[in-house]
């Protein structure tokens, strides 16, 4: 299989959004939620007083509300986000960064016709190139980047010479780096050549330069990176470097299930 096809048909953007609808009644907790709260921090923000409901003070998380009523925190007035979600297929040589004075390429560029404040789920490096979530949804950002939620990402991993299953088994038993435990959950073997080798990986954790960090502790540098999925999100629906779209459908479906799993407990 030619490495070349295996990179350029080797993403998904899309947008829909999330509200409340008037009539219908929630959690107090829950509707800080839609306002951007982490849920502990809405609890906190509940439970010390700092909540106002209509001109009274609630101090339950589960008191009911709806869009209609009158919600203060620390005298502002809160609405629900409409949480819009997409996914880009971050090229080459673009920065995971909004803005850098410094640099001429920033995804930011990317995005820029899009009105909404968005954050991306994680990095990656200049040189990498694939999926990229973006989202103003700040839960779901850390479920996607936290390793406690195991979020699986899954990347194609070009490196230099040959490489063995056994030096692969060492990276997945694990290894130190700088202080730091870095581990491949699983790999697969694609192509092997007298002067490369094509493998496809799966993190959990995600730590700066990891693949790298990784694969040259075993003397082999990386080529060419490209993430291939981040959760249930694929590369396999943008395929073009630069492609951005709309999350929507079962796409949406299965990235809003990993809130419910993770957070509407």
């Amino acid at each position: 299989m030619n490495s070349k096809y295996i990179f350029s048909t080797l993403s998904v953007f899309f947008h829909d959004k999330i509200s409340l609808k008037g009539d219908e009644n929630i959690k107090l907790q829950k509707y800080l939620q839609l306002c951007g709260f982490a849920r502990r921090k809405a609890d906190e923000y509940i439970t010390s007083k700092r909540v106002i409901v209509n001109g009274k003070t609630v101090d339950e998380p589960w008191f009911e509300v709806n869009e209609d009523d009158n919600v203060l925190v620390d005298g502002k007035i809160l609405k629900p986000n409409q949480f819009e979600y997409y996914v880009l297929h971050k090229p080459k040589d673009y920065v995971t960064t909004l803005f850098d004075p410094k640099q001429k390429k920033t995804i930011g560029e990317l995005i820029k016709h899009i009105k909404t404040p968005l954050k991306p789920a994680g990095r990656l490096d200049k040189d990498a190139t694939g999926v990229l979530i973006l989202t103003n949804d700040g839960e779901l950002i850390d479920i996607l980047t936290n390793a406690k939620y195991r979020v699986k990402k899954e990347y194609i991993v070009k490196v230099k010479s040959v490489v063995s299953a056994e030096e692969l088994v060492k990276l997945k038993k694990g290894i130190y780096d700088k202080g730091e435990f870095l581990k491949l959950e699983h790999f697969k073997i694609i192509e092997k050549s007298s002067e490369y080798s094509i493998v496809r990986v799966e993190l959990i954790k995600g730590k700066k330069h990891e693949i790298k960090r990784l694969f040259s502790s075993i003397g082999h540098n990386v080529l060419e990176l490209k993430r291939i999925s981040h959760g249930p999100i694929s590369i396999s629906l943008v395929p073009n470097e630069g492609d951005l779209k709309k999350i929507k459908g079962e796409n949406l479906e299965k990235l809003l299930e990993l809130k419910k799993l993770h957070v509407e407990k």
